[in-house]
């Protein structure tokens, strides 16, 4: 049972990191291309 709750903590921290990589490159390309500010999703 502790493996299995490692394992999925360790998916959550994955996809969350990964979450946040996507968030940010796309906040710096909308930067980069609407220079009035960033918009949030």
């Amino acid at each position: 049972m502790t493996v299995v709750v490692r394992s999925l903590g360790r998916f959550a921290a994955g996809s969350g990191v990964l979450a946040l990589v996507l968030w940010l490159t796309w906040v710096m390309l909308d930067l980069k291309h609407l220079q009035s500010g960033f918009t949030l999703p």
